[in-house]
């Protein structure tokens, strides 16, 4: 079956499972407000927030601009970065491949997806600083999906020989 597929029909599948992957990681536990009791807890735990209800707060979050806290500018830019990642995705995944801003939000992606983990890390945001809030399993599953929606576009990056060219 995969003996006959090339660069092109690889970058075409990984990009099907990608999209799969990122619609999936809206149903699944996201990120929790509390802090890991167990090994488990990582995976799901009780007080988990679904993906999709994660990706509204972050979008909603682009308000917060508006409305500085002082407190914590860096968290805040970090929080409002990671809800425009999923729009991007969704919007720049429907155009042409062949799509000139396509290939810069793919080329731009993975700076972007960096911004969760900045939030994550925040000395009065999250989970690995002073207050409870961690990525679960929906929030790695969303950024594998992310990238590889835009596989295409980085075979063709990198170089990866394309039919017909």
């Amino acid at each position: 079956m995969f003996s006959d597929m090339d660069s092109d029909d690889f970058a075409k599948l990984a990009k099907i499972i990608g999209i799969f992957l990122f619609i999936v990681s809206f149903f699944l536990p996201a990120v929790a407000n509390s802090y890991a009791k167990s090994p488990t807890d990582y995976l799901i735990t009780s007080n988990a927030q679904p993906g999709w209800e994660c990706a509204v707060l972050t979008l909603y979050g682009t308000a917060r601009l508006f409305v500085p806290d002082p407190s914590d500018e860096a968290a805040t830019l970090f929080f409002v970065v990671s809800g425009w990642i999923t729009p991007l995705v969704i919007v720049f995944a429907i155009f042409p491949d062949r799509n000139k801003a396509k290939r810069i939000v793919a080329a731009a992606l993975p700076f972007l997806l960096v911004a969760p983990l900045l939030f994550f890390a925040s000395a009065t945001k999250s989970g690995w600083g002073p207050d409870p809030f961690r990525p679960l399993i929906g929030h790695y599953v969303w950024t594998m999906g992310c990238l590889l929606i835009f596989t295409p576009q980085y075979a063709r990056m990198l170089g990866a020989r394309v039919k017909g060219r």
